[in-house]
């Protein structure tokens, strides 16, 4: 069997984000096809889901980086670890006492100054680089935090990096929320560019989620033959069995606060749309899925008295029939995995054209799509009192994601992709 090393910034489990869904699935198809590895760098508490993770896959070979191993040598580690402790703390404490990092949500949140390259750790570098020359016949690297590893990964072997989300075009749509663009701010977007232009460069293949994503790489890199596209894949085993349930108040979204596009979408809802549903007397409740702790979004919900954070869910599809999904995403790139949750769900879901990117679905045909906030409200307002719609929508779409994006499909051209460019 063929060898292939995965080299991810995070730990593919549980299953609570859309990236953690897509790996996951994509690797317990591939462990009993190819000889699987996987490095990862576990932090506190994770640990423990690295565990749980071996326990599922027993035939997948675990690199694990622990932060130990990251330890510089000191005269006194209690001590040094005691003063970064108050060192970390003092940087909280100061960057709350910003008025502008406190008021100014985007550009507290704004990936402008973290896409231009940052050294990883030394030693988690060194185990990294001698790891890659064990011998594998592809070594894939994924997230845009690892994207840098390219410069070091040996020669000899097909290096892969997945773009989940390509960064400058991210940066783009948030630099349009701004309402003034500093001169540093464009050269930071300059800087971020060509390194990941440059970065790109020094993998012999890449992979995107979207034929739009691919399009706009053709564009951005050159070398179409070295472009792949291979989506994501969610199970839909039960949606099928799923019936279809209208509902005529309650709205959900899935997504972690951490990932910006979803804080921004959360906050362009409470804040802009929010206020167009009252304004027709549209009474609803908006549950948000996923983790959301900070002090921003609990203030948010002064404004918005109809938001919930319900937290982790155990059985999402589940929570999600009986629902009308929203995704008011505007900033980012590549798929969608709270689309195809939705669909999964057999839940009717509204979107904006940035929402719905790249994935074959149309207005009126298998979902509502709208852009600006009064429009979205009423696309909303729209299908919360047409049951037939909700059905017709839902119906329709998983029919279309079942052509287009059958969960085997996609894991038989991934593992195509894999033998072409062997």
């Amino acid at each position: 069997m063929k060898k292939i090393l995965f080299i991810i910034p995070c730990i593919p489990y549980p299953l609570t984000t859309g990236g953690n869904q897509a790996f996951f699935h994509m690797v317990d198809y591939l462990r009993d096809k190819m000889s699987v590895s996987i490095l990862l760098y576990p932090k506190g508490k994770e640990k423990e889901d690295v565990e749980e993770l071996k326990k599922i896959w027993h035939n997948v070979n675990f690199y694990i980086f622990t932060e130990q191993m990251n330890e510089p040598e000191t005269r006194h580690p209690y001590y040094y670890k005691w003063l970064k402790k108050i060192a970390s703390s003092a940087t909280r404490k100061m960057h709350r006492q910003l008025f502008a990092y406190n008021k100014d949500v985007v550009r507290r949140d704004m990936t402008l100054t973290s896409s231009i390259f940052e050294p990883l750790p030394s030693k988690y570098a060194e185990y990294i680089s001698t790891v890659s020359r064990s011998g594998f016949d592809i070594i894939q690297v994924e997230f845009y935090p690892l994207i840098s590893l390219g410069y070091l990964l040996p020669e000899g072997v097909q290096t892969i990096f997945v773009h989940h989300e390509l960064r400058y075009i991210r940066n783009e749509n948030e630099m349009t929320f701004l309402d003034r663009v500093t001169d540093e701010e464009r050269m930071l977007y300059r800087i971020g560019k060509d390194f990941e232009h440059s970065a790109l460069q020094t993998y012999k293949h890449v992979i995107v989620l979207t034929e739009v994503d691919r399009q706009i790489l053709i564009d951005f890199i050159g070398e179409e033959n070295r472009i792949h596209v291979s989506p994501a894949v969610v199970p839909m085993t039960d949606a099928c069995d799923k019936q279809v349930v209208p509902t005529g108040f309650r709205l959900t979204f899935v997504g972690s606060e951490g990932h910006y596009p979803n804080l921004d979408a959360v906050v362009w809802f409470c804040q802009k749309i929010a206020p167009c549903l009252r304004s027709q007397g549209f009474h609803f409740t908006f549950q948000v899925v996923g983790p959301w702790k900070s002090s921003y979004v609990r203030e948010l919900q002064m404004s918005c008295p109809e938001l919930e954070l319900v937290g982790y869910v155990e059985d999402l599809h589940n929570f999600l029939n009986g629902s009308i999904v929203l995704v008011p995403i505007r900033i980012g790139s590549g798929m969608r995995m709270k689309i195809l949750d939705a669909v999964s769900s057999k839940a009717p879901f509204v979107t904006t054209t940035k929402g719905v990117e790249g994935i074959n679905f149309h207005h009126e045909e298998e979902c509502l799509i709208a852009d600006s906030a009064l429009e979205f409200a009423s696309a909303v307002i729209r299908l919360a009192g047409d049951p037939d719609l909700q059905v017709k929508l839902a119906n329709q779409a998983v029919e279309q994601l079942q052509k287009l994006y059958s969960p085997q499909k996609m894991l038989d051209r991934r593992l195509a992709v894999y033998n072409q460019i062997l």
